[in-house]
C-alpha cells in the first residue's frame, strides 16, 4: 500500500476546467430543488433549513466548493450523510 501512495504522491487530479466552475446561481438552483420533508443529516439541518436560510448562504456555499476544488481537499466532516 505504501508504494502505491508513493507512486501517486505528486498527484493533483484532472486540470480544472470551465466545467468544474461552482457559482452562487448554480449553489441556489441546488437548493431549491432538494425535495422538502426528508430526514435531516448528522447536524440536523434539513433541506428546509437550506430552503428558508439568508440568501447569503448560497455565495458562502460557492465559495466553499470553489476552494475545495481549488485545493483538492475535502473536509473529513463531509464524508458523514
Amino acid at each position: 500500500m505504501q508504494d502505491f501512495f508513493a507512486s501517486r504522491a505528486d498527484y493533483h487530479g484532472l486540470p480544472l476546467t470551465g466545467e468544474h466552475c461552482v457559482d452562487t446561481e448554480l449553489v441556489s438552483n441546488m437548493v431549491n430543488n432538494m425535495k422538502r420533508g426528508k430526514a435531516a443529516d448528522t447536524d440536523d439541518i434539513s433541506a428546509g433549513h437550506l430552503l428558508f436560510c439568508h440568501p447569503c448562504l448560497s455565495i458562502l456555499l460557492a465559495k466553499l466548493f470553489q476552494l475545495m476544488i481549488f485545493t483538492s481537499y475535502i473536509p473529513l466532516g463531509f464524508r458523514y450523510s
